[in-house]
């Protein structure tokens, strides 16, 4: 029938790795806080984890599936699991990564979270990534200070298209 009692595995994030600089120079001993909230997860509850960045500023989290009946259910197929990676420091709040996507692994997006690489200098941007090619409906947006570029991705500052990141930074 509608698959109503299907348990549908459920990628709340794929693994992700990062990198964290402040002027270039890595950032040791930083708090990473990953946030994941799926209404088919626990009704919706937050699923908080943190790591450390080490000596080289580096720092990951494993992959995180889970199985629910939400994706078959007419009501809750479209729920988005919601992203968040972030640090506090100095009571400044810096996003890594921060998007609403379906429930099904994105491969750009699984492969822009194996490069989490960001200046704590760095601006916050707009990405919009084209997720399937040439169709114009399948971008995917991610607010991030990591630098990303690429064909298939438009990032903004301030609602305007830039072309390098060399320009966002030097705007004040």
């Amino acid at each position: 029938m509608f698959g109503f009692f299907k348990r549908h595995t459920v990628e709340m994030s794929p693994e992700v790795r990062g990198r964290i600089t402040e002027g270039g120079k890595p950032v040791s001993g930083l708090q990473v806080a990953r946030s994941l909230i799926y209404e088919g997860y626990q009704k919706g509850k937050e699923h908080l984890e943190h790591t450390f960045t080490n000596d080289n500023g580096e720092f990951s989290f494993q992959p995180f599936t889970i199985k629910s009946r939400m994706p078959g259910d007419l009501f809750g197929q479209n729920f988005p699991v919601m992203q968040y990676i972030y640090i506090k420091r100095d009571n400044n709040l810096y996003k890594l990564w921060n998007t609403s996507k379906i429930w099904e692994p994105i491969q750009p997006l699984s492969e822009l979270l194996q490069q989490l690489n960001a200046d704590l200098l760095n601006k916050k941007m707009h990405h919009e990534i084209n997720t399937h090619g040439d169709e114009e409906m399948a971008r995917q947006v991610v607010i991030s200070i990591c630098p990303w570029q690429g064909e298939h991705i438009s990032t903004y500052y301030n609602n305007e298209l830039v072309s390098s990141y060399d320009t966002i930074n030097a705007i004040v």
